[in-house]
C-alpha cells in the first residue's frame, strides 16, 4: 500500500516537473537553447568518448571503420566548444545540429553500402543493412532541413523540447491518476 503511494506521488512530482519545464521552455526560448547548449556539449563529449573506446579496443579489427578516430576527435572537440561558449552554442544549434547529423549520416550511408558487400559463405554477413542505409539517409535530410533555415529552426527546436516535455508530463500524471484509481476501486 506505502509501496503504490509514494509510487503515486513521485509521479505527480514528475509529471509536474516535467509540464513546468515545458512550459519554462515556452515562455523562455533562449534560455530553453542554453540549457538544451548544455545537454548537446555533454551529448557530443559522450559521443566521441562511444567512437573512440573501439579505436583501441578493436584495434586492427577489419570490420571496425578507421575513420571512427576522427569521428570521436570531432565529437569531442565540438563537445568541448559547446560547453565552453554556451551563449554561441545556443545560437548556432541549429547549425551545429544540421552539420554533425549531416556527417553522420553520410558515415552511415558508407558504412552501410560497405557491410553490404560482406558475404561469409556466400551469404550477406549483414543481411539488413539497409537499415543503417535508411537512418543515414534520414540524418542527411534532417541536416538540410535544419541547415536551410537556422532562425526556424531554432524555435522548432524549443517547441519541440517543450512540446515533449509537456507531453511527456501530461502521459505521467495520467499514469499517476490510473494508479491513484485503480488503488481506490
Amino acid at each position: 500500500m506505502d509501496t503504490m503511494k509514494s509510487l503515486r506521488w513521485t509521479l505527480y512530482f514528475t509529471g509536474g516537473v516535467l509540464i513546468v519545464l515545458g512550459l519554462w521552455s515556452l515562455a523562455y526560448p533562449a534560455e530553453a537553447l542554453l540549457s538544451l547548449a548544455f545537454a548537446l556539449g555533454l551529448g557530443f563529449c559522450l559521443s566521441g568518448l562511444n567512437h573512440l573506446v573501439p579505436c583501441f579496443s578493436l584495434r586492427g579489427d577489419p570490420l571496425y571503420p578507421r575513420w571512427c578516430l576522427v569521428l570521436g576527435m570531432l565529437d569531442l572537440i565540438v563537445g568541448v566548444v559547446m560547453l565552453t561558449r554556451l551563449g554561441l552554442t545556443a545560437f548556432m544549434i541549429p547549425i551545429v545540429a544540421s552539420v554533425w547529423m549531416g556527417l553522420n549520416g553520410v558515415v552511415r550511408v558508407g558504412t552501410s553500402l560497405r557491410l553490404r558487400g560482406i558475404r561469409v559463405g556466400g551469404a550477406r554477413l549483414f543481411p539488413r543493412w539497409w537499415l543503417m542505409l535508411l537512418s543515414g539517409l534520414a540524418l542527411a535530410l534532417c541536416a538540410c532541413a535544419l541547415f536551410a533555415s537556422p532562425v526556424l529552426a531554432g524555435l522548432y527546436v524549443v517547441f519541440v523540447l517543450a512540446g515533449g516535455l509537456l507531453f511527456s508530463g501530461l502521459l505521467i500524471l495520467m499514469e499517476a491518476r490510473l494508479i491513484f484509481s485503480s488503488k481506490q476501486a
